[in-house]
């Protein structure tokens, strides 16, 4: 058994209290640029081990400060929000800034990039414009009306402003080349016509060379074999931003035919909702992925820095024959770092890769993390330095976890877990590295205070039910956060006997998730 020097009989708090100044990890749970006519609720997902509050600021002033994380009906996220209503401004851009402030002293405040709403209480930045486009029986000399619809997606957008709509009629489409311009302000919207089944309308892949387009509810893909890279969508260098709602992404080809991503070209892409499947990786290049699954992959669900996951699962990573090397979140950034990575309320079930991999992290929260290992024996392990991050409620089945030879942590916390075991592979001590309150499987291999145990007692892992019993060693044994209110599911934690892992305890009748 592996202990940490000195803390066996020191308090949870007198441990947090003995770390380093560390500031909260904090991200925005919005797309930006959205137009509101009524109340818009704007979210950020912040965690401290000392718990934190978030400011909301407009033109300098404090309009809101949110004391702790509640469920925000509008994402569907327990975080920290704020209520704006559109009336209270006039129409146009609205900058939101937002401040996370830890509870305790000692600990730095951290203030989140600014973001840009536009209120629309009175309407004058309504485009009531709808353009129809119908690939089989369209003409682009025709006026885009439901009777009379254009043939091209690229006229449609070119004949859109920003805000408007453009109905698909089922079909196939291109994204290549719409050249609607850099300057919409706000979003335009493409998606399949009313009553049009998402399947029926797929656009295929290209650079659309246009600013803020809104994909929703169709396919978009690509169809290449070769094992070469290919991308579905292709942005301008980090210049253009794309949101993908409720739309499905996958290779005809299927995952193992080609490296197969859905973003490429550094496009700055938001993904709410929908679907990604038979792709290479899950959607890399993202910022923001809310509510999405994933099934089907050859390699990385979720990599790189820069990016909220939340309230998403995936199912089924598998290289097959490929030389992939899969993980379910990479941090790799060469000689650089991987930063301002959050994972929250992710699962990930029937994965043959590494669960949470890399070197030189800093600035990142990984909580309520459901890991399920598959057939491969890979672990979950990190190397280098890492700073200020955080592994809060996972729950790691299957799969052991290492610090490798060089790790070098500063502020690094690991809370409220469960774990198959955990081990270092030099002997070095690391009095920044704070495991507490965690359950192993395996008694041999353990770390840190206020350990537990055994057979952690899961309800039904047949099912990939890793909810705990009553008499589970790890059930009502873990330490309250107040950055943590609810587990992967949206079960509240009671106020006091949490369970490790991440999940609470349910209702007995509710099934399996």
């Amino acid at each position: 058994m592996r202990t940490l020097t000195g803390v066996m009989a020191t308090t949870w708090c007198m441990l947090v209290s003995a770390a380093l100044a560390a500031r909260p990890v904090a991200l925005w749970d919005v797309v930006p640029d959205q137009l509101f006519a009524g109340r818009f609720q704007a979210g950020v997902c912040a965690f401290h081990t000392a718990g934190v509050k978030v400011e909301f600021r407009v033109g300098g002033n404090v309009v809101h400060t949110a004391a702790q994380p509640t469920l925000n009906r509008q994402s569907g996220v327990w975080e920290f929000w704020c209520p704006l209503s559109a009336a209270d401004f006039p129409d146009g851009p609205v900058e939101l800034a937002a401040r996370a402030i830890p509870l305790a002293d000692g600990h730095a405040s951290y203030d989140l990039p600014p973001l840009t709403l536009y209120a629309n209480s009175r309407g004058s930045l309504t485009v009531g414009q709808t353009n129809w486009v119908d690939a089989v029986k369209g003409d682009d000399g025709n006026a885009g009306t439901p009777a009379a619809p254009f043939r091209s997606l690229a006229k449609a957008v070119q004949s859109t402003p920003a805000g408007g709509t453009i109905n698909l009629q089922p079909g196939t489409y291109s994204s290549e080349a719409l050249d609607g311009g850099d300057n919409r302000p706000y979003w335009t919207t493409i998606q399949a016509a009313p009553g049009v089944d998402r399947d029926a309308v797929e656009v295929g892949p290209g650079r659309p060379s246009t600013q803020r387009l809104r994909w929703h509810h169709v396919t978009l893909y690509c169809d290449y074999a070769g094992n070469a890279y290919m991308t579905i969508l292709n942005g301008e260098n980090g210049n253009h931003l794309v949101w993908l709602d409720d739309c499905k992404a996958w290779n005809k080809q299927g995952r193992w035919a080609a490296e197969s991503l859905t973003f490429g070209n550094r496009y700055v892409a938001y993904v709410t909702g929908g679907l990604t499947t038979e792709m290479c990786d899950g959607p890399r290049g993202a910022v923001l992925v809310r509510d999405h699954t994933i099934e089907k992959i050859t390699s990385d669900a979720w990599s790189g820095g820069g990016k909220l996951v939340v309230n998403s699962r995936c199912h089924d990573i598998n290289a097959g024959q490929t030389e992939a090397h899969p993980d379910f979140h990479q941090a790799y950034a060469g000689d650089g770092w991987t930063g301002d990575v959050i994972l929250y309320n992710v699962r990930g079930l029937a994965c043959n890769s590494q669960g949470l991999f890399g070197q030189r992290l800093c600035d990142s929260a990984f909580v309520n993390v459901l890991f399920e290992r598959g057939d491969w024996q890979l672990l979950s392990q990190y190397d280098d330095q890492m700073q200020n991050v955080l592994f809060l409620h996972l729950t790691i089945v299957n799969q052991s976890w290492l610090w490798r030879d060089h790790f070098a942590p500063t502020n690094v916390v690991v809370a409220n877990g469960i774990f198959r075991s955990m081990d270092m592979s030099n002997d070095d001590e690391h009095p920044e590295l704070l495991v507490a309150d965690n359950h192993f499987v395996d008694a041999a291999n353990v770390m840190g205070h206020g350990i537990t145990t055994g057979d952690p007692r899961f309800r039904d892992p047949t099912a990939h039910d890793y909810r705990l019993l009553p008499d589970s060693p790890a059930h009502e044994s873990g330490h309250p956060l107040q950055c943590v209110p609810a587990d992967i599911d949206g079960v509240p934690h009671p106020a006091a006997g949490r369970n490790r892992g991440c999940f609470a305890d349910a209702p007995a009748s509710q099934g399996a998730p």
